[in-house]
């Protein structure tokens, strides 16, 4: 490994180590997260029955979190827990939150535990994925509802191409068939009268859901977003996006790892 390679793990690593000791709650599930962390940059040399057992752990603020031995999970805990990417940078949000693309949970519990939102609509294809956002939710006692399928412009079945990461899946013409529904019959299945926040991490679909009918932005109060822009058509889709009454805060421009966000002019 090039030194300066090297000395990006080392510090990576590190940085890892002392958020999972500032976040966990106990010296075990600092063991564990730490360990956890370390092995998932040799987990080619796990075997797969340790990499797919769920683990627990506990964190601050009586919160407890179950994941899998595996690079998208632990991607997912250390910019959701030890980076705290989903912090808003607008006043507080209360109503109803909904996930698009909510993976194992971590952002919907994050959310669900740092503000006041009443309920918790989470979408996500992985059938594996969303069995831990029920798994993270109830252990939390959080209000929540999990529609296991992949989020678009209109009720259709699409192709979802799956990924050993388990933050990477992505709609794909290569992929397996999934049921793909619209923010529209969200709202009519739940009787949503506003969304105080949606959350939203497709990779990629966000071009396909924006470039979709548009009259579910006018019940959207905010807008937390991870654009992709080699995919997607990133300028087109922040006009796109504030056209519709939004104000556009930019990445990193509140703090150091803020997503881009969009919140309603009043």
């Amino acid at each position: 490994m090039p030194p300066t390679r090297f000395m990006t793990v080392l510090n990576t690593f590190v940085s890892d180590l002392r958020a999972s000791v500032r976040v966990a709650a106990d010296a075990r599930s600092r063991f564990r997260l730490s360990r956890d962390f370390a092995l998932s940059r040799l987990i080619g040399l796990v075997p797969g029955v340790q990499r797919n057992r769920v683990r627990e752990v506990r964190l601050r603020g009586d919160i407890k979190i179950r994941y899998r031995l595996n690079k998208g999970d632990l991607h997912s805990i250390r910019e959701i827990w030890l980076q705290e990417a989903y912090r808003l940078p607008f006043e507080d949000p209360s109503g109803v939150l909904l996930d698009l693309g909510a993976n194992i949970g971590m952002a919907s519990l994050w959310l669900a535990k740092s503000y006041s939102f009443t309920q918790v609509i989470a979408v996500e294809p992985d059938p594996y994925n969303a069995a831990l956002v029920r798994q993270n939710l109830e252990l939390n006692g959080i209000a929540g509802q999990v529609l296991e399928a992949a989020i678009g412009p209109k009720e259709a079945v699409a192709r979802f191409e799956f990924s050993e990461l388990s933050n990477l899946g992505r709609l794909s013409e290569n992929g397996s068939l999934v049921p793909m529904i619209s923010v529209d019959t969200i709202i009519q299945k739940f009787a949503v009268t506003r969304f105080a926040l949606i959350k939203i991490d497709i990779e990629g679909g966000e071009q396909e859901l924006f470039d979709g009918p548009p009259e579910w932005l006018a019940r959207t109060d905010a807008i937390i977003i991870e654009f992709h822009p080699t995919i997607v058509d990133y300028p087109r889709l922040t006009r796109l996006v504030s056209s519709n009454g939004f104000r556009y805060i930019p990445a990193h421009s509140f703090f150091p790892d803020n997503m881009d966000c969009f919140t309603r002019v009043k």
